[in-house]
């Protein structure tokens, strides 16, 4: 767990070139779950960012333009060049960042964290294959096989540890690397490089001081997060929960892979305008359709019977940060949570004699029904939360509920077994147009996503709309689940929703 003296998250020179910090609640659950299945090989919900671009120009001018912009988001963002470490003497986790002063080092640092990867793969496919996870956060340039006289077409991928950056962060790092890289390819040699030596000071803060939250609970607060607890306990007692099922078997994840759906332009309209109709949001609706889903996918007994969705809602906590830190000017953070409350779900699984279990192409009036009311409760749970003024001062507190034990002496602790009751979760990076432009100068943009890397049993949904279509994306382990599988899931999604909606 973070420090609770505010002093302890000041960025500080600990010896020449060399500054460091405490982590906080949020940076320390991502640390710690990393920790927890460091022997496996693989990193727990390390980022991937994707985007797809294409430029007039030769490979040697946009490699260097691309070059030249990824050096100075190095100066304008320095916490891309921090990493977190274990510190023996004082028995706990602090980030650190190392200077880069001189042309030669920034050099290097550009040759180890700017790799062009030699592959027949697409970027899709080559994000798909184990890549990996380096020390420091780092862009992988996969160049189209496809020739294009004059065109440079490429998928630009960043891979970096959870507890560096989040989603929506690595879309506004994106945004601000082309926004350069476009002045790199117009400028040529006459763009101005930076001069490095007071990047140190726009380090970017942990979430407690970018939203100013107090060192520790009002007793008013402590008292609603007793209560919060409480009843999170009380949910899965006496009740059946949805599970996910998965292949058995495996003890030790695979490789994270994705799968997406995206929609006409048409299709996402008419989506758009139903919701809104409705009171929904997207996120609303599509949360909604995975607890019928996930309700769908439970094994059907002799008689019918009530089973419970858990989950939660992930929320970008930028907008209750203080300036600069409400802005790209500080991509590279953590400034996100969790709700602390539980959504919670009764739903019914009918008897094995009524109906086919696979109910997706179920246009009844029942069916219709049983998701508005269950969109209620959804759209109900995220207004509370999202009204909930106490949230924000909360989030560390219901960060550390979540967060394992960090081993004391760093050592790399068993892998821990399989999930026997996996669920899953959902999150909206939203409209990606107002986060990413999809062109600067020259650059033409597409297709970007994030995603974390999952080593668990459960699927993790991701929602986001670009150029008017909206995109449904699932991670998943290869180890427990098919391509196939999580499609399936992500089908019986759009269907439900779009049917439900009469979209």
């Amino acid at each position: 767990m973070g420090s609770l003296e505010p002093s302890d998250y000041v960025w500080t020179e600990t010896q020449p070139g060399r500054w460091e910090r405490d982590v906080d609640e949020v940076e320390q659950f991502y640390t710690s779950l990393e920790k927890r299945y460091e022997g496996s090989g693989r990193y727990f919900f390390a980022m991937t960012g994707y985007i797809s671009f294409s430029v007039s120009g030769t490979d040697q001018e946009v490699e260097d333009a691309l070059r030249k912009a990824w050096l100075r988001l190095r100066y304008d963002h320095p916490s891309i060049g921090s990493r977190v470490e274990y510190c023996d003497a004082q028995k706990k986790c602090r980030k650190v960042y190392e200077m880069v002063p001189s042309p030669e080092s920034q050099q290097k640092w550009l040759d180890t964290t700017l790799c062009i990867v030699p592959t027949k793969l697409s970027g899709l496919q080559w994000c798909n294959a184990d890549p990996p996870v380096p020390k420091l956060p780092t862009l992988f340039l996969i160049k189209s096989r496809i020739p294009s006289r004059g065109v440079f077409k490429a998928d630009l991928v960043l891979r970096c540890h959870h507890d560096i950056i989040d989603g929506i962060g690595t879309l506004m790092l994106f945004n601000n690397l082309f926004k350069h890289a476009a002045k790199a390819l117009e400028q040529g040699d006459a763009y101005p490089l930076p001069s490095f030596g007071n990047e140190f000071t726009r380090l970017s803060p942990p979430l407690r001081v970018a939203a100013g939250l107090p060192p520790v609970l009002s007793a008013h607060r402590q008292a609603c997060l007793d209560k919060i607890i409480s009843y999170n306990v009380a949910l899965k007692k006496g009740v059946e929960i949805t599970s996910l099922p998965y292949r058995k078997g495996p003890t030790n994840p695979g490789k994270h892979q994705r799968v997406a759906i995206t929609l006409s332009s048409e299709q996402t309209h008419r989506l758009l305008r139903a919701c809104k109709a409705l009171g929904l949001s997207v996120t609303h609706a599509y949360h909604t359709a995975l607890a019928i889903v996930i309700r769908d996918l439970q094994k059907r007994q002799s008689r019918p019977r009530t089973v419970r969705y858990i989950s939660h809602s992930l929320i970008n906590e930028r907008p209750h940060c203080t300036e600069p830190y409400d802005s790209p000017a500080h991509a590279v953070s953590l400034y996100h949570s969790t709700s602390g409350g539980c959504l919670a779900i009764d739903l019914i699984v009918p008897a094995a004699s009524i109906g086919a279990r696979d109910r997706v192409f179920d246009y009844s009036i029942l069916r219709r029904r049983e998701y508005m009311k269950v969109a209620s409760v959804v759209r109900q749970f995220y207004l509370r939360t999202r009204n909930d003024k106490d949230h924000i001062n909360m989030v560390p507190s219901y960060w550390a509920m979540g967060t394992y034990p960090y081993p004391p002496d760093n050592h790399t602790p068993p892998v821990p077994k399989p999930n026997d009751h996996p669920s899953v979760s959902i999150s909206s990076i939203g409209t990606l147009d107002k986060t990413i432009s999809p062109i600067h100068g020259a650059f033409e943009l597409d297709n970007p996503w994030v995603t974390g890397e999952e080593l668990g049993t459960g699927l993790g949904l991701f929602l986001g709309t670009w150029r008017g279509r909206l995109t449904l994306s699932a991670a998943f382990n290869d180890a427990w689940h098919t391509r196939n599988e999580a499609l399936a899931f992500l089908d019986r999604c759009n269907v439900i929703t779009i049917q439900a909606l009469g979209a």
